[in-house]
């Protein structure tokens, strides 16, 4: 959650909480870091690499585990593109916005 320093500062400028950021935006950093981590490291070795990057991105959104088992799959850069576009499209159908659910995640990893 890149964006959580500026959620820190706002919070403790304002006493108030920011919304999550938009899902497009959160799509559009996620896949740009993708691209900086399979250019540093190549794509061997950044496919592998970036599954915890992911897994940590999103941990608390709703249909992760499925997403994490899929992305756990993927042996290509092009595999892990196509799944994080269909998962960010999957979450954009269900709002604007990313909605975190601690819970859902509590349940997925006891589930899993």
């Amino acid at each position: 959650r890149p964006w959580i320093f500026r959620e820190i500062a706002h919070f403790l400028a304002t006493g108030q909480r920011l919304p999550p950021p938009a899902v497009a935006e959160a799509r559009a950093a996620i896949v740009e870091h993708l691209e900086d981590h399979y250019a540093f490291h190549g794509e061997d070795v950044g496919v592998r690499t970036a599954r915890k990057h992911l897994h940590w991105y999103t941990a608390e959104l709703a249909g992760a585990a499925g997403f994490r088992q899929r992305i756990n799959a993927a042996v290509t850069a092009a595999a892990q593109r196509t799944l994080v576009g269909a998962y960010f499209a999957q979450l954009a159908d269900a709002g604007d916005r990313l909605q975190y659910d601690p819970a859902q995640w509590r349940a997925e990893a006891l589930a899993a």
